[in-house]
């Protein structure tokens, strides 16, 4: 594979000067505008703050993405400086500004008092309730005074909103849809000037000595009920204290994956608290939903990565509720159907449950599904059976027409549904075996073969070639694929390569469609895939680096992880879709966009540790970043098909060599299988465990 490397060229594969800089999280490629979830795990109030530091609410309502938007402006002449998170696992939300010797801090959090359930119970004891408590948000405002004069100060409270809007003077307060309402510990004046929808309301002189800092807060009160509390300033400062703790012992899979690289961990833990905050629980179980605004719901590909990754850190109970949440969506003739004409949905949900009992470690419950698991398979093999009785010759064999998805719209003959379709079989028949059901596996091979062979006939003449002469074979089938970007809606391609393994290593199918997308990247990602055929699709980085994993070039995977980070923004969320540096901004996409969360986790475990058929290979990935003086990384009992994972890779102080510890696996696993820096590998017994010292000094380090 390294020969498709050199002829894509090091300015197709990111690497020209530009790009060149050292594996470092600096978000240079975030994106130009942003939003943060500051909602609590399974939260049925999904508040978000935007870059600016305004709270955000009433998606899709009014006429426009946000029916309110919500903030305060201390002074017209102030400059935004940053945004940041008070920690990773803490959604505070910090805006900082300065202006004329000052300088304005504005928290943004949900209030975590003692309404809230314990931070320790579990997530779906937190669930939505129609009766349940107030949900008040803070905005928590320091002034500073840096001159050596008093200021005294005449800030506003901003409040845009197309709802019912109502400023109660005598009361103090404001109230919007005629219920939500909000309050300031400094007193609300008048109504200083209106523009539309956006209306400023004067409130009370603050006094900020020289040299000393003042306070103030806003109060956002939504839910069922209102409650104005905190109702003074005092109370607002212990209700952040009590958000800090909060979230700090919140219950969430933290602490499985540690390393060195303080970037890439808190990009990690971002990811696994995103996650839980997108979460619902819907019919009494945990919908693992992708955001909070266009793709608040449930997606059955996208959950089915978000399902696999909260397994592998610790949550497989959860993951399994998920799963049950997504069975329910199964109808009378076998088949999963949440969104139409989308039958790569059957494949996904039995790759998921097989995939999830494997993670668990668990036959006894894969067995306990599995007549709904062979009713899908079922549903598969009658989809084809009805490509033998359409209109068009180009699906014969696969699956009907349908919606690709990823870039491409519209219903077609096209090549992801079967790429997903062959996926579930495959990983139908492994189930079976694996449960002795050995008959049964071997009915279904045959199935699988069948379908296989359909897909070679009709991949044949499709293939096509790249403006670069690489042959590759497009997602929309005959003639309609030549019309498109040969990089549009490739997903399914990769996903087909890995975790779907349908084709051998040296597949010339795989090289050539893996040489066509490098030829595309820019700011070390593939370029015009997604729905922006001129921009980023960010997690799409992490289908890619898998596929290059998976055919062992894993220093390649590892430097897309490094692209992947770099396309979030700096409170440490991705948008689905986003613009190159220096393009026109345009949203595509939710945000936080959770599958990328999820494919965060996955990636920077993968690198370390991913299993080949019945062997374990760790470091094909392992970052030259994360191999400096004294660097400590550690596994601490993520979740393989082999039983949990413990591992460490400890750097020596003098840079020279590092140890790998690994303990026991189980008994299904035939060998560890490491890969060493200078290229080599080294095999353990996989029951034994046990460590190994090796050198790094072939390791090539950053420029």
């Amino acid at each position: 594979m390294l020969g498709i490397l050199a002829a894509a060229g090091p300015q197709a594969l990111g690497l020209a000067t530009a790009d060149a800089a050292p594996d470092v999280v600096d978000f240079r490629y975030s994106p130009q505008q942003w939003q943060t979830a500051i909602c609590l795990p399974d939260d049925p109030n999904k508040s978000l703050v935007d870059r600016s530091g305004e709270l955000l609410y009433h998606y899709n309502r009014g006429g426009r993405e946000f029916a309110t938007r919500i903030g305060v402006e201390v002074i017209g002449a102030a400059v935004w400086r940053k945004q940041e998170l008070v920690s990773p696992r803490v959604p505070i939300v910090r805006t900082l500004r300065a202006a004329d010797g000052l300088q304005i801090e504005e928290e943004a959090f949900a209030v975590t008092d003692l309404r809230q359930p314990p931070a320790a119970a579990p997530a779906a004891q937190h669930a939505s309730k129609p009766s349940g408590p107030a949900r008040n948000d803070l905005l928590l405002v320091r002034v500073t005074n840096h001159g050596t004069v008093a200021r005294i100060l005449q800030p506003r409270l901003i409040v845009d909103t197309e709802l019912a809007f109502a400023f109660r003077e005598e009361a103090r307060e404001v109230t919007v849809g005629g219920h939500e309402t909000i309050t300031s510990s400094l007193k609300m004046t008048g109504l200083a000037e209106q523009k539309q929808t956006r209306r400023a309301i004067q409130l009370e002189a603050l006094s900020v000595p020289a040299g000393k800092s003042a306070a103030f807060f806003v109060l956002y009160s939504a839910g069922p009920t209102i409650s104005l509390e905190p109702a003074t300033l005092a109370q607002a400062l212990v209700s952040r204290d009590r958000a800090v703790a909060y979230w700090e012992n919140a219950a969430l899979p933290f602490g499985r994956v540690q390393v060195p690289d303080a970037g890439i961990q808190a990009l990690v833990d971002s990811s696994i608290r995103n996650i839980w905050q997108a979460r619902e629980i819907k019919a009494g179980l945990p919908a693992f939903q992708v955001g909070p605004t266009c793709y608040r719901g449930l997606w059955i590909v996208d959950g089915a990565f978000l399902l696999e990754a909260a397994a592998m850190v610790g949550a497989g109970q959860d993951a399994r509720n998920g799963v049950a949440y997504e069975l329910t969506f199964q109808k009378p003739d076998g088949r999963i159907e949440v969104m139409e004409n989308f039958p790569k949905e059957n494949g996904i949900v039995l790759w998921t449950c097989v995939r999830h009992a494997q993670l668990t470690q668990d036959k006894a419950w894969l067995e306990s599904i599995w007549p709904k698991l062979a009713r899908i398979a079922g549903a598969i093999k009658g989809l084809r059976q009805r490509t033998l009785e359409n209109a068009t010759p180009l699906d014969d064999g696969l699956v009907p027409p349908g919606f690709p998805d990823g870039g491409i719209g519209g219903v077609h003959a096209e090549y992801t549904n079967p790429y997903w379709s062959l996926v579930g079989l495959r990983s139908f028949i492994e189930g079976a075996r694996w449960l002795g059901k050995a008959q049964q596996a071997e009915v279904w091979q045959h199935e699988y073969d069948d379908f296989m062979s359909a897909f070679r006939h009709a991949a044949k003449r499709d293939m096509g070639k790249d403006p670069h002469g690489n042959a590759y074979l497009p997602i929309l089938m005959g003639e309609a694929g030549t019309h498109q970007l040969p990089q549009r809606a490739q997903w399914a391609f990769c996903h087909a390569v890995y975790p779907g393994q349908l084709f051998a290593k040296d597949d010339p199918l795989v090289a050539g469609n893996l040489a066509m997308l490098a030829a595309t990247e820019r700011e070390g990602m593939v370029f015009g895939t997604g729905w922006d055929a001129s921009g980023i699709w960010n997690y799409f980085a992490s289908f890619y680096a898998h596929a290059w994993l998976w055919q062992g070039e894993g220093r390649k995977a590892a430097d897309a992880l490094y692209a992947f980070a770099n396309h979030a923004a700096p409170v440490l969320v991705w948008r689905e879709e986003q613009a190159l540096t220096g393009a026109s901004f345009k949203k595509v996409g939710d945000m936080p966009h959770n599958w990328a969360s999820a494919e965060f986790i996955r990636l920077t475990v993968h690198l370390l540790a991913l299993e080949r058929g019945d062997e374990m290979h760790l470091l094909e990935g392992y970052p030259r970043a994360w191999a400096g003086p004294g660097m400590l990384t550690r596994l601490n009992g993520v979740a393989t098909p082999f039983g949990p994972l413990n591992l460490t890779v400890q750097a020596a102080t003098d840079g020279h060599s590092a140890t790998l510890e690994v303990q026991p696996l189980a008994a299904n696993c035939k060998a560890i299988v490491v890969h060493l820096p200078d290229g080599s590998t080294k095999r353990m017994a996989a029951q034994q465990g046990g460590t190994l010292h090796f050198p790094l000094a072939a390791l090539p380090q950053a420029q």
